[in-house]
């Protein structure tokens, strides 16, 4: 990749998965390292949801990815431990305790203003019942969101139902919060519409590039057609959601962008992986599944990835 700002505007699309952003994680590192410079001053727009938008935040942040992979590695576990029965049933499977801390550690005490770089953060305001998106003051009419702390919008971004509590975020209004996974667990086309609208780019001069976490072949909530929804839906019901959310977006910008425009990194994993890999699931195993499918993953996109980047300069 050139050292050098492109050009071509380039907008960068994250999707949400749980501790799957392990995968996604790494995959920016790999793009970091060969950039040797913040990977975020490649990118005029940063769209990320739920776990992906985490990791916009630490980008737009200029946080180094390595410091971002070490955060799933060290807190990961903490964050999705190990349980015997699967509370979702009932309430939510795990505090957020863990995952404030981590955010805590990471983000510090940033705010929205303090970004060094364009981002947008879905959510869902179960208070009014509409989707959320969060967003640096790119524009002028863009000032009401500046001065939430990242650790308050990370969380409402990944407050996944049944996984964990619903988000109350501090300061204006009082809103309650759940994840934007819900409405846009791939942000690409946010962050089209985004670009085109606010930051003044005509519909054929930008191109998107997407990394995903995994996300795709892994729901199996319908072995048998007659499951009810304590012996096969359980937790499943988000997965399924933010699974088919996202291929249909990808669908929409496949026909919107075309080839030139549109490029995707991901990897859809093989049948004996999937249970490996859940959501939720930070051991050891989930950690070296994810990441040698990130090396893989990379190293078989780097080629096209460099022309991509580099057209346009």
């Amino acid at each position: 990749m050139s050292d050098q700002k492109p050009s071509t505007p380039k907008l960068l699309s994250l999707s949400g998965g749980g501790f799957r952003g392990f995968f996604q994680a790494n995959i920016l590192s790999y793009m970091e390292a060969e950039l040797g410079m913040p990977l975020a001053r490649l990118f005029a727009l940063i769209a990320g949801t739920s776990i992906g938008g985490i990791n916009a935040l630490s980008l737009a942040a200029e946080i180094p990815t390595e410091k971002m992979v070490n955060f799933y590695k060290d807190w990961g576990p903490k964050i999705f431990p190990k349980i015997r029965w699967p509370l979702g049933l009932i309430r939510q499977k795990f505090s957020d305790k863990q995952l404030r801390a981590a955010l805590e550690q990471l983000l510090e005490d940033r705010t929205i203003e303090d970004l060094k770089h364009k981002v947008l953060i879905p959510a869902v305001n179960l208070s009014t019942g509409m989707p959320q998106v969060f967003k640096t003051p790119h524009h002028d009419s863009l000032k009401m969101d500046k001065e939430y702390r990242l650790v308050d919008v990370a969380l409402a971004t990944s407050a996944a139902p049944t996984y964990f509590p619903i988000h109350k975020m501090d300061g204006l209004y009082g809103w309650y919060m759940v994840d934007g996974g819900l409405v846009a667990n791939h942000p690409g086309l946010y962050a089209c519409i985004e670009a085109e609208r606010f930051l003044n780019m005509d519909s054929q001069s930008y191109k998107l590039l997407h990394i995903g976490t995994m996300s795709s072949g892994i729901t199996d909530v319908c072995k048998t057609v007659n499951s009810g929804f304590l012996t096969r839906w359980r937790g499943k019901l988000f997965d399924l959601s933010i699974s088919a959310q996202e291929a249909a977006t990808e669908n929409i910008l496949k026909f919107k962008l075309g080839p030139d425009r549109y490029m995707k990194i991901d990897v859809t994993p093989p049948k004996e992986q999937v249970k490996f890999i859940a959501l939720d699931k930070a051991n050891p195993k989930a950690q070296q599944i994810l990441s040698q499918q990130a090396r893989s993953a990379y190293q078989n996109a780097r080629t096209a990835l460099q022309k991509y980047m580099a057209e346009g300069e």
